[in-house]
């Protein structure tokens, strides 16, 4: 386990850089407003405070600014100490209002009770032991708090031939269209390996994810199927069209 989990540190501290790009792009234009909207349209009220946000692999940190930006006291945590870095220089004057933190998302160093809402993007498909870690983000979110997970069933072509099909289909497309690759990128073959070590591309997700947080006692449970058309843009939809991605809304 450790020495998977420091595989994948390394692995996304060395592409680190290229994710600023990506979210650069993400908070250009009306995008960031698309995103901020649809995360805070399930958040909790909170009496006379601001709410306290989770951001739990944060990356190089788009819910952490865009959140901050609007006035929420947020806590955003990576194992990646090179996201990290790149995470506070996207903050810019924003960097001074977030909590930037090493940590790892199954095991989580704050009490019980902490957060009103977590928040997470793109990160739960490459988790080693996934049941363990939404164990530990029930654990610090308050009675009534809102876990709010965005993600994909990225690399399901690795383990399904439909899917290998489809995957091949997208990246001709794309090509067709004259856009830009999003998985033409350096050692993606590193990444297809460190994945066919990990349970959750052999899951059927997102019914998996629901499953899973109702027999923890999450109430209220659900998954939108259709955000990628909301929060995605062209390319993105070009990109991931066999792919799309979903958001997990459950209620402690």
């Amino acid at each position: 386990m450790n020495e998977l989990l420091d595989s994948i540190e390394r692995y996304w501290t060395r592409r680190a850089p290229s994710y600023t790009e990506v979210i650069n792009g993400n908070l250009a234009g009306e995008w960031e407003g698309v995103w901020a909207n649809e995360l805070i349209s399930h958040f909790p009220t909170a009496e006379g405070r601001a709410l306290r946000v989770l951001d739990i692999g944060t990356g190089p940190g788009f819910y952490a600014i865009i959140l901050a930006k609007r006035g929420f006291e947020v806590t955003a945590v990576d194992y990646s100490e090179g996201m990290l870095r790149e995470a506070r220089n996207n903050a810019g004057a924003l960097a001074d209002k977030i909590r930037f933190m090493r940590m790892d998302a199954h095991e989580l160093d704050f009490p019980d009770d902490s957060f009103d809402v977590i928040v997470t993007r793109n990160l739960t498909w490459n988790l080693s032991d996934p049941v363990k870690a939404y164990r530990d983000w029930m654990r610090v979110l308050r009675p009534g708090g809102v876990l709010l997970n965005f993600d994909a069933n990225w690399y399901s072509y690795l383990f399904n031939e439909e899917k290998q099909r489809e995957h091949k289909a997208d990246r001709e497309n794309v090509a067709k269209a004259g856009l830009s690759d999003h998985e033409a990128y350096d050692e993606s073959d590193v990444m297809e390996e460190i994945t066919r070590r990990q349970p959750m591309g052999r899951l059927m997700r997102p019914q998996w994810d629901k499953d899973t947080l109702k027999g923890m006692g999450f109430s209220a449970v659900a998954a939108d199927t259709d955000i990628g058309s909301r929060v995605w843009n062209y390319e993105e939809r070009m990109n991931y069209a066999s792919t799309p991605g979903f958001m997990i809304c459950a209620v402690k």
